[in-house]
C-alpha cells in the first residue's frame, strides 16, 4: 500500500497536473508551482494551499454585490452617519435660508431644507423653517411647492401655526393661475373647517383678500358674516381687505367699494390712510356701473342721512288738560337738522323712538344693528307741559360744510344733486367723491395725513392738463410732502401719453432742483433723487429720432444700467410710428449685440411695420406712383429682417415658458448678482467643562 502511494506521487511530480478530490484536474502554471514549493512539508509532500488554512475545499467565497438603487441608498444612509459637529442649530439654518431669499434664490433656499438638513445633516426641521419657506413661495406665487411643504410638514408631525395658514392663502392669492389658486384656497378653507382650526383675525383678513382678488366676492362677504357670528369686532383693517376685494371686480367694483365704505361709517369705524388710497385705486381701475347702480348708492346714503341728520335739540310738546291724553303719530322726518314730533302718553315717563333700517338689498352680508334714540321726558306738576330732550352721541368729528356732494362723506348733500348720468372716465368718478380739494378735506376731517402714495394715485384721476398737475405739486409743497422717484416717473409717463414731450423732459430739471434742495449733507443719500431703470423706460417714449435714442442709451451705460427689451421695444415703437428704417435697424442691431430675449410685443411692432410697408407699396402701385427710395429701403430692411429672425431663433424664444420653471431648474447667475456672497454659519463645538464645587471665601 505504501509502495502504491509512492508511485502515485512520482507520477504526479512527473506531470504538471494535480489531482483535487479525485475529481477535478487542473493545470498548474509556473507561478503556481513556486507557490506550491513554498508549502512543502518535511515529507516532501506539496499542497496547493497553505495546510494551516481551513475551509478552502469549496473554493473562494464570492461576495454578493448590491444592484438595486434603493438598497444602495439604504446602505449609504446607514454607513454615512453625520457627526454631531456637522449639524447646525435651527437659527443657523434659518439665517442661511434668509440669505438666499434676500437675493430671490428660491431653489437654493429650498435645497437647504431638502438636501442639507434632511439628507446630509439628518436634522429634523421645525415648523419655523417650513414657515419661512412657505412664506417665500407665497411671495412669488409658487403655490404648488407651498402646499407640498405644508403636506411634508404634517407628515413629520409638525403642527401648523397661524403664520402657516396665512402664507398658504397668500400663495393662492399670488398664483399665476387664478383658477388653480381659487381651487387650493377653497380646499384649504374646507380643510380648516374639517380639522376644527379656529382662524384668528389675521387669517380672516387674508382669506377675505384672497377670495376677493380671485374674483369670488360672495365667499369674501360670507367670511365677514362668519366673523360677526363669532362676535369678532370688524375693524378698519377688515374693511380695507374688503376694498381690495372690490378692486378685483373691474365692471362694478366702485359701486361695491362705496357700499363697503358706507357700511364702515355706519359701524362707527374711522377710515385710515390705506382706506383712502384704496379708494383712489378703485376709482382708477374699476367702473361704477349703470345709472341704476348710482341710484342704489344714493338710496343707501339717503337712508343713512335719515338717521345721522338727527341732532341734539330741545322739543316742546303741549297738551290740552280737558282732553284725555292719546297717542299721536310721528310727523314726517325731513333730511335736514329738525325733527318734530307731537304725542302724549299719560302712563309712560320715557318715550322711546326706534329707527330700524333693514337694507337687505344693499347689504354685504352683515346684519344691521338697531340703533335706539332715547328721549328723557319731564312732566310738570300741572300736567300741561312736557319738555323732551333728545340725546344722541357724537359719532365722528364734524366735517366742514361743502357745496359739492361727496359720496365718501358722513353726510352727503343730496339736495344739491339735480340729475344723474352715466359715469365712465376716471375724472368723473373722482368728481363724485369731491375731486382733489374735497377729497383732501375729507382726509383732514378724519385726522388722516396723506402720503406720497396718495398723490401718486391722484395723478391718474385728476384732469389731464398741466394746470391740474402743477396744482397737485403745489398742494404737496403746502403739506410738506416730498415727492419720490416713482411720482416723477408717473408724471413723465402721463405727459408722454398725451404727446407733450417738452413738458415731460422738463420733469428731469424739476427732479434735479428738488434733489439739490434736499441735500442737507453731501454724504446723505437718503433724500437724493436718482434716476432708475423706470425713469429711462418712460423717457424712451420721448425719443422720436435715432439721435435721441442713441443719447439715451449712452447715458444708461454711463450710469451702469443694463438695457432691457422693454426700453428697446418702446424705442422701436417710436421708429415704426415715424417710419424710420435706420432707427428700426439700429434697435434690431442693439438687441443682437446685447443678446436679449425678445418678447411678443417687440415682434408685434416689427410685424406691424412690415405690414404697413406692404400696404404703402400696394397703395403706390394702385395709384401708379413711383417711390424708388422707399422700395430700396424696404428691400434692404426685408433682407436684414429675415436674417435677423433666423439668427435670433424667434420661434424657440417665443414659446410660452412655465412661470414655475425658474424655481425648479438652476438658472445662470445674472450679472447683477456676481458680487453676491453667502456666508456659511460657523459650527460651534461644545467644550466639556469640569464641574468645580463652590467654596466660599474665608
Amino acid at each position: 500500500m505504501a509502495l502504491r502511494c509512492l508511485n502515485l506521487l512520482k507520477n504526479i511530480r512527473s506531470s504538471n497536473v494535480i489531482l483535487r478530490q479525485n475529481l477535478l484536474c487542473t493545470s498548474i502554471t509556473p507561478n503556481r508551482i513556486n507557490d506550491i514549493k513554498k508549502n512543502r512539508t518535511e515529507d516532501r509532500i506539496a499542497y496547493v494551499r497553505d495546510p494551516d488554512s481551513f475551509g478552502t475545499l469549496s473554493g473562494p467565497i464570492i461576495k454578493e454585490t448590491l444592484e438595486d438603487e434603493g438598497d444602495i441608498k439604504e446602505e449609504q444612509f446607514l454607513q454615512n452617519i453625520p457627526l454631531n459637529s456637522q449639524k447646525l442649530s435651527t437659527k443657523q439654518y434659518a439665517d442661511l435660508i434668509k440669505q438666499y431669499l434676500k437675493y430671490k434664490r428660491i431653489k437654493d433656499a429650498i435645497d437647504v431644507l431638502e438636501i442639507k438638513m434632511l439628507k446630509e445633516d439628518r436634522v429634523k426641521p421645525e415648523n419655523y423653517i417650513y414657515n419661512i419657506l412657505i412664506g417665500a413661495c407665497a411671495e412669488v406665487g409658487y403655490t404648488k411647492k407651498a402646499f407640498k411643504l405644508f403636506n411634508d410638514m404634517k407628515r413629520r408631525a409638525l403642527k401648523p401655526t397661524g403664520d402657516t395658514y396665512t402664507c398658504l392663502f397668500e400663495s393662492c392669492m399670488n398664483s399665476p393661475f387664478p383658477s388653480y389658486g381659487l381651487k387650493m384656497a377653497t380646499h384649504l378653507r374646507s380643510l380648516m373647517i374639517e380639522k376644527g382650526v379656529e382662524p384668528n383675525i389675521t387669517i380672516f383678513n387674508v382669506m377675505i383678500k384672497t377670495f376677493g382678488r380671485l374674483s369670488d366676492l360672495p365667499t369674501a362677504f360670507k367670511i365677514v358674516d362668519e366673523m360677526i357670528s363669532k362676535k369678532i369686532k370688524i375693524r378698519v383693517h377688515t374693511f380695507n381687505h374688503l376694498l381690495q376685494a372690490c378692486i378685483a371686480n373691474k365692471e362694478s367694483g366702485l359701486k361695491q367699494a362705496l357700499i363697503v365704505w358706507r357700511k364702515m361709517l355706519k359701524m362707527k369705524e374711522k377710515p385710515n390712510l390705506y382706506s383712502f388710497n384704496l379708494m383712489l385705486k378703485c376709482i382708477k381701475d374699476c367702473n361704477l356701473g349703470t345709472k341704476e347702480d348710482v341710484l342704489d348708492i344714493i338710496g343707501i346714503i339717503q337712508e343713512q342721512n335719515l338717521l345721522l341728520d338727527v341732532k341734539p335739540q330741545q322739543l316742546q310738546i303741549e297738551a290740552n288738560p280737558s282732553t284725555s291724553p292719546s297717542h299721536s303719530n310721528i310727523d314726517s322726518i325731513e333730511t335736514k337738522a329738525k325733527v318734530e314730533t307731537k304725542f302724549l302718553d299719560e302712563k309712560d315717563k320715557e318715550l322711546t323712538r326706534q329707527a330700524e333700517y333693514n337694507r337687505t338689498k344693499y347689504s354685504i352680508g352683515m346684519i344691521d344693528t338697531q340703533e335706539n334714540n332715547s328721549n328723557a321726558g319731564c312732566l310738570n306738576q300741572d300736567g300741561f307741559h312736557i319738555e323732551l330732550i333728545q340725546s344722541q352721541k357724537k359719532l365722528l368729528p364734524q366735517i366742514p360744510e361743502r357745496t359739492l356732494p361727496n359720496l365718501l362723506s358722513k353726510i352727503v348733500n343730496i339736495n344739491e344733486v339735480l340729475a344723474f348720468q352715466d359715469v365712465h372716465t376716471a375724472q368723473d368718478k373722482f368728481a363724485m367723491i369731491g375731486g382733489q380739494d374735497d377729497f383732501l378735506k375729507e382726509m383732514e376731517a378724519y385726522s388722516v395725513k396723506p402720503n406720497i402714495k396718495t398723490f401718486t394715485q391722484m395723478l391718474y384721476v385728476i384732469d389731464d392738463s398741466i394746470e391740474a398737475e402743477n396744482k397737485l405739486m403745489d398742494t404737496m409743497k403746502i403739506l410738506k410732502i416730498k415727492a419720490d422717484i416713482d411720482f416723477y416717473n408717473m408724471l413723465i409717463k402721463r405727459r408722454c401719453l398725451r404727446l407733450d414731450y417738452n413738458n415731460a423732459i422738463e420733469v428731469r430739471s424739476i427732479m434735479e432742483k428738488d434733489s439739490k434742495s434736499r441735500q442737507r449733507h453731501p454724504l446723505n443719500k437718503k433724500h437724493k433723487l436718482k434716476a432708475n431703470i423706470m425713469t429711462y423706460g418712460v423717457l424712451a417714449m420721448t425719443c422720436d429720432t435715432k439721435e435721441k435714442a442713441e443719447s439715451l442709451l449712452s447715458e444708461m451705460k454711463e450710469n451702469q444700467l443694463k438695457i432691457n427689451i422693454e426700453i428697446l421695444g418702446t424705442l422701436l415703437k417710436n421708429g415704426t410710428r415715424q417710419t424710420q428704417f435706420g432707427y428700426i435697424l439700429y434697435i434690431m442691431n442693439i438687441v443682437k449685440q446685447e443678446d436679449l430675449r425678445v418678447n411678443d410685443v417687440f415682434i408685434k411692432h416689427l410685424e406691424g411695420f412690415n405690414d404697413k410697408c406692404l400696404h404703402i407699396i400696394e397703395k403706390n402701385n394702385r395709384e401708379q406712383r413711383e417711390s424708388p427710395v422707399f422700395m430700396a429701403a424696404y428691400k434692404r430692411f426685408n433682407n436684414i429682417y429675415n436674417n435677423w429672425l433666423k439668427e435670433m431663433n424667434v420661434e424657440e424664444v417665443l414659446k410660452p415658458e412655465h412661470p414655475w420653471k425658474q424655481f425648479v431648474e438652476a438658472n445662470p447667475t445674472p450679472i447683477q448678482r456676481e458680487n453676491m456672497k453667502i456666508v456659511e454659519p460657523k459650527k460651534f463645538y461644545k467644550r466639556s467643562r469640569k464641574f468645580i464645587h463652590y467654596r466660599p471665601r474665608l
